[in-house]
């Protein structure tokens, strides 16, 4: 009796006492439970042997040359989709040998030639809809990081930095390797060759991790070899095999020197044409197998894509992701509390450390770079990420300083502070410093994943004083039948990231979701997903409710066919303290708003040569009603030809006025070959009244060497014609060298 009372008073003043410190304490609780969990891990990891050979293969797509012979023999592949631990439905062999430089692989795909979907060539495409081999490789073997490279039937190749146990991933990556493939009578074949320059790794070390995973599209069939579960991230690094006996490896002296020559015509509707003519460098040099520093002086983005364009028809700022090859490599050393949580619903919320504030204005116009230096890489059980940028900026600073450090903790989690100095916000010096923890397993319950994030910011900002920081904390279980988080965070009134991206302060915010998917089996139906999420955000200072969202999915089904449909039901609320200039003249007065809208989405087999996605959103919208319809269309017209087109409209009835929003984009893409690519892109939108055009040739001689010709373009439509107002060519020519 005594036990139960004293149970019950301790409950009562964990309901009673103030919130804070309830977060604390069960924030305690967790930590304490995720030790035990931490400590109890163990598992036992597939191994093959890593062979030495004298002469390597020429990495001409076909798996033929002698060496290979020699090589260790992959071929017990299991499904983790559609039949989870059922053999491969068909052969597959991965071959892996290595020598002093490079570390090979040779792939053989079994599969009639019907069934081989390949419609993509050039490089760093999205081959989701294709068939592909991927390779992840933990050159650390830390359970937490690795490289992943894929390649399809007809020699796309790309590659990605897989951090955060396969939660966070950075496909802009660039590495620089040579991967050749060639469809044959019986399948297709691949080989690739990655240089060890290319990565970093443990030079004490004889073990890596290895990853084999085959995608087969047609059949909906994805082939991992060891065996994972649905339950893990399609790229978990914890429970890669083991690469044994890999030894006597070398980066060279560790250098390379990259110089570049860039000429164009910057022309303007009314002024003279301005020619270009410059040239810069980028230079890379190992300070150890794992830590690598990189220098780049007048720096140019000439290559880079443009934006997306989006319309915003909220409060607040939309995140636009990075596309800046100098930002992307090692991007993932920078990432702090939950940013790596890709699923998140709060990830681009409170972003410390956003590398475009620096090199790019708040239109996103590309600012020049004057000189740029970074150090990133491991030591240890540290994880380092270091950046200077000083760029040409007429206003404000232009000094921009970061750090990052982690430490490994454990078999998956980490611990780790963060500093930043610089403000492209504002006049006033800002200095952001924060702390993060990440508790994580993928033992949980044998094959679960659970991860526990805790983080604290404090800005200090010139003529700023109090109410200046943030802190947050999120429990997520991401797995095949039940898909759970819980967060909450709250960001004061002052708190400035003046490298970051936060685009609310003032804010308390509790959110979490809950979502099932059960696999039946049955009637042509490979997963069904039903569940429901929440968001509330209240005034820090007054506790008012300011937004809170509903999402109630009741149904979603993922056929057998490749198809997928889903409806979902929102509820929205929001707290309008000032007037709300939605759209041109149009403004929304303060006030209380609360409604609903219904949401369908349908999605076709990616295996066909014409597919492509659609949803409609209907409802109800502050005091009036709302349509969305968003289509997109991609068509495979021939092996080197791909066109694509989407439509985005938002048309929108308020008492206040009626209006639409249209966004229109066009690709028409040829590929001549895996090396050499035309790109273009059309884009329009009735907000700005203009249209944008981006024409991009690139011809790889080889990896680092590389002739681009861009044209870019912009158009205005005053009245009833387009005219051009602007527009820039360039021609870069890239060199590598390596040492």
């Amino acid at each position: 009796m005594e036990k139960s009372k004293a149970i019950f008073i301790t409950f009562a003043h964990l309901i009673f006492i103030p919130i804070p410190l309830k977060y604390l304490i069960v924030t305690l609780l967790v930590i304490l439970s995720f030790i035990k969990i931490t400590q109890a891990q163990s598992t036992t990891q597939s191994t093959i042997k890593a062979i030495r050979i004298e002469n390597p293969p020429l990495i001409d797509g076909f798996v033929n040359d002698e060496v290979w012979k020699k090589a260790f023999v992959v071929d017990d592949f299991k499904q983790r989709e559609p039949n989870e631990g059922a053999p491969a439905s068909e052969k597959t062999e991965f071959l892996t040998c290595y020598d002093e430089n490079n570390i090979y692989f040779g792939i053989k795909c079994w599969a009639a030639p019907k069934d081989i979907i390949a419609k993509e060539m050039a490089r760093d495409v999205s081959l989701g809809k294709d068939d592909r081999v991927q390779i992840i490789i933990d050159t650390y073997l830390d359970h937490r990081n690795g490289y992943w490279f894929q390649i399809g039937p007809r020699g796309s190749i790309g590659d990605a930095i897989v951090s955060e146990n396969g939660a966070a991933f950075n496909k802009q990556w660039d590495g620089l390797w040579t991967g050749k493939a060639k469809i044959t009578d019986y399948g297709w074949e691949a080989e690739l060759a990655i240089p060890f320059k290319t990565m970093g790794f443990d030079k004490e070390s004889k073990q890596w991790g290895i990853k084999f995973i085959r995608n087969m599209v047609n059949k909906l069939e994805t082939d991992y070899w060891p065996v994972a579960n649905l339950n893990t991230h399609k790229f978990q690094v914890s429970d890669a095999g083991i690469l044994d006996g890999i030894e006597n490896i070398t980066q060279g002296i560790g250098l390379d020197i990259s110089p570049y020559l860039v000429t164009g015509l910057n022309t303007k509707k009314g002024e003279k044409n301005d020619p270009k003519l410059t040239g810069g460098i980028d230079l890379f040099y190992q300070l150890t197998p794992s830590l690598k520093s990189s220098l780049t002086i007048n720096t140019d983005f000439a290559e880079t894509e443009v934006d997306d364009r989006q319309i915003n028809l909220t409060r607040f700022s939309i995140h636009y992701p990075e596309k800046r090859a100098f930002f992307l490599d090692g991007a993932n050393y920078f990432q702090f509390g939950i940013e790596g949580d890709r699923q998140s619903p709060v990830a681009s919320k409170i972003i410390p450390f956003f590398s475009r504030r620096m090199g790019l204005d708040k239109e996103g116009g590309p600012i020049p770079i004057n000189v740029g230096a970074k150090i990133t890489g491991q030591v240890d059980d540290w994880n380092i990420g270091m950046m200077y940028i000083n760029d040409a900026r007429e206003t404000g600073m232009n000094n921009f300083s970061v750090a990052r450090l982690t430490r490994n903790i454990g078999k998956q989690s980490s611990i780790g502070i963060i500093g930043t100095y610089g403000n492209a916000l504002g006049e006033q010096t800002n200095l952001v410093t924060g702390a993060d923890l990440k508790l994580s397993t993928s033992t949980f319950q044998g094959n679960k994943n659970v991860s526990f994030y805790l983080f604290g910011l404090k800005s200090n900002t010139s003529e700023t004083n109090g109410n200046d920081a943030v802190w947050g904390t999120q429990i997520v279980y991401p797995n095949d039948l039940i898909n759970a988080r819980l967060g909450y965070h709250q960001i004061g009134e002052n708190f400035i990231a003046g490298m970051g991206f936060v685009p609310r302060t003032n804010i308390k915010e509790t959110y979490g979701e809950l979502k099932f998917g059960p696999r039946p089996k049955k009637f042509g139906i490979l997963q069904i997903e039903f569940g429901g999420s929440f968001d509330n955000i209240n005034n820090f200072i007054t506790g008012d409710l300011e937004t809170r969202e509903y999402v109630i999915q009741p149904l979603g089904i993922r056929f057998l066919s490749g198809e997928e449909i889903s409806y979902s039901l929102l509820s929205q609320y929001e707290l309008l303290a000032e007037d709300f200039n939605i759209f041109e003249d149009i403004v929304i007065p303060q006030g209380t708003y609360e409604w609903w809208r219904n949401k369908i989405q349908l999605e076709t087999k990616g295996a066909r040569n014409v597919w492509g996605e659609a949803s409609y959103t209907f409802g109800n919208f502050y005091s009036g009603k709302r349509k969305d319809i968003k289509m997109l269309v991609n068509w495979k017209v021939a092996i080197p030809l791909f066109l694509s087109g989407a439509i985005t409209r938002n048309i929108i009835e308020l008492p206040e006025g009626n209006f639409t929003a249209n966004i229109y984009q066009v690709n028409a893409n040829i590929l001549f070959s895996p090396d050499v690519t035309l790109y273009n892109y059309f884009q329009y939108d009735n907000a700005s009244k203009s249209a944008g055009f981006q024409s991009r040739f690139q011809w790889i001689l080889k990896p680092g060497n590389e002739i681009i010709l861009v044209w870019t373009s912009n158009f205005l439509k005053p009245a009833d014609a387009f005219f051009m107002d602007e527009s820039a060519i360039r021609l870069k020519l890239k060199y590598n060298i390596r040492f």
